[in-house]
């Protein structure tokens, strides 16, 4: 009868270990993509700042992807086309677009910061499971 309970126990103890690794395994990815993302908006930032020096006609490298570039001429440097959601964007001054840039970045700051400390509390308690699962072997 002990040896049964023992053996539920131990049934218990890896479903829980398995379920925590996989909400580790989330939560890492999570933590991935937002820092993608945070990289996105840092480029974005970049980009803005260099345009502010740029006058109207100039000619520069616009990225395309693969490490590919097209020859682009700036029409109005001080108008910036910003995505709002949904695939919808708005025409902002690079000013405007600037501060909603920044606020982007420090939401997805605090997010990031958040999954993190999710991902320690997840971890912390996978390490204990697992130290509790010693005990049976």
């Amino acid at each position: 009868m002990a040896d049964m309970a023992t053996e539920e126990q131990i049934r218990e103890l890896v479903a829980r270990m398995q379920a925590y690794q996989s909400r580790l395994e989330m939560l890492q990815q999570q933590a991935n993509f937002i820092q993608l993302s945070l990289n996105d908006i840092d480029n974005a930032l970049k980009a803005l700042g260099s345009l502010e020096e740029k006058e109207e006609g100039h000619e520069m490298l616009v990225p395309i992807g693969a490490n590919s570039y097209v020859y682009a001429t700036i029409s109005n440097p001080s108008r910036v086309l910003i995505g709002i959601g949904a695939g919808i964007s708005v025409e902002k001054s690079a000013d405007d677009s600037k501060a909603i840039l920044s606020s982007r970045r420090t939401e997805m700051e605090k997010i990031l910061v958040e999954t993190s400390g999710a991902i320690n509390q997840v971890t912390n308690e996978l390490m204990r499971l697992q130290q509790e699962a010693e005990k049976y072997r």
